[in-house]
């Protein structure tokens, strides 16, 4: 059974030291990393204790929302993960997010799968919306004439009919692309739009004023509060779609399984867990922990990264998983993986007290989280 994970960009520069020097030297190093690499969000919007958890034992949640969300995507037309825009509400929404049972504006979500390896990012739409009400997508476009304001202008086309010459104002006839007309010089029956008419001039005319002009003035109208505003002023909203990275790979392949069923495990435990889970840190910045399982027996925190890199994991993994820990300050950290672990890097992750799990097979990855689970509950008094 395989396992397929993916990459999360870190600082190129290294943050670990020699073995010979001490945790606290560490952390003086790691300090100035920690705002640069955290989520910043409302301090007063993120909790620094987990939520009470509540999990259904039916056969769809034992597979998971994930894996779930995988299946759709697989069975759907296009593969895609596409958004919708409520343009009245403002709202950005992804309706196959309710299918599984998550919030349908839940971006973070889909992020934390494009940060998994499980979900490929790409760009759907920039939109301009109202630099005073950017929160609005609803803008729609206005020509005004650039002498008196109005907006009661026309464009205008200059037809010519290439086999007999014949120029005339779109005004006066219009030659149309969609159905056959005829020509009124020659009365030859035009069947094709494109090869048979030019168009060798083209410009607007207002006729409140009767002004003919090369270029109307173009304004954003912002439809929700009824005013207009510059299309240079305007802010740009990036809205993304989301596709399978690996569309061949089974699902039981998937991170998002393995996540899962971690979920469980720990909740089989008396913990509360959660994935990607956003934790305020000592210094006041948000980190989020792809899974983070606070203890219902004590005050102990367990903090799981999940990684994976083609060319084994280094010292820059390392240092993204030492800034959330040393700011969070959990004594309990475990890094897994599927690949290979270059020298030196199990010492290090030893010295800073990370429980290193590296196993390319699914089962004996559950196996050996589960023992470091059931071994701390055994020794905080836990009966399972």
């Amino acid at each position: 059974m395989c396992v397929v994970f993916g990459k999360k960009h870190v600082p190129e520069k290294s943050l670990l030291k020699p073995n010979s020097e001490n945790k606290s030297s560490g952390l003086q190093n790691i300090t100035s990393f920690l705002k640069r690499d955290s989520v910043s969000e409302p301090l007063d919007k993120i909790s620094d204790v987990v939520p009470e958890c509540k999990h259904e034992h039916d056969a769809s949640k034992t597979r998971g929302k994930s894996v779930q969300l995988v299946q759709k995507v697989q069975q759907s037309d296009d593969l895609i993960i596409k958004p919708l825009l409520d343009y009245n509400d403002g709202v950005l929404f992804y309706p196959i997010l309710s299918e599984i049972g998550e919030s349908p504006d839940n971006v973070s979500y889909l992020d934390g799968l494009v940060d998994d390896g499980v979900l490929d990012k790409q760009i759907y739409e920039k939109l301009i919306v109202c630099p005073i009400h950017p929160k609005m997508f609803s803008s729609s476009m206005r020509l005004y004439c650039p002498k008196c304001q109005s907006m009661n202008v026309q464009k205008l086309n200059l037809f010519e009919h290439k086999k007999c010459g014949y120029i005339t104002e779109s005004v006066n006839f219009a030659f149309s692309a969609d159905a056959n007309s005829m020509c009124p010089s020659c009365q030859k029956e035009i069947t094709n739009f494109e090869k048979e008419i030019r168009v060798p001039a083209m410009w607007y005319q207002c006729d409140d004023c009767r002004e003919k002009f090369d270029n109307a003035t173009i304004k954003l109208h912002c439809r929700k509060y009824g005013h207009d505003f510059d299309p240079n002023s305007g802010q740009f909203i990036t809205t993304y779609s989301y596709t399978l990275k690996h569309s061949e790979t089974s699902i039981n392949c998937d991170v998002a399984q393995i996540k899962d069923e971690i979920v469980n495990l720990l909740n089989g435990f008396n913990f509360n867990a959660e994935i990607n889970y956003p934790v305020k840190g000592r210094t006041g910045n948000i980190h989020e922990i792809p899974i983070y399982a606070k203890s219902n027996i004590s005050d102990a925190s367990i903090l799981i990264f999940i990684k994976n890199q083609a060319d084994g994991i280094d010292e820059s993994v390392m240092n993204s998983i030492l800034v959330p820990k040393l700011d969070i300050g959990s004594e309990n950290t475990l890094l897994i993986t599927v690949s290979s672990v270059k020298d030196g890097i199990a010492r290090l992750a030893q010295h800073y007290g990370i429980f290193l799990i590296s196993e390319p097979d699914f089962s004996k990855i559950l196996s050996k989280v589960e023992d470091f689970v059931s071994n701390w509950y055994t020794k905080n008094g836990g009966n399972k």
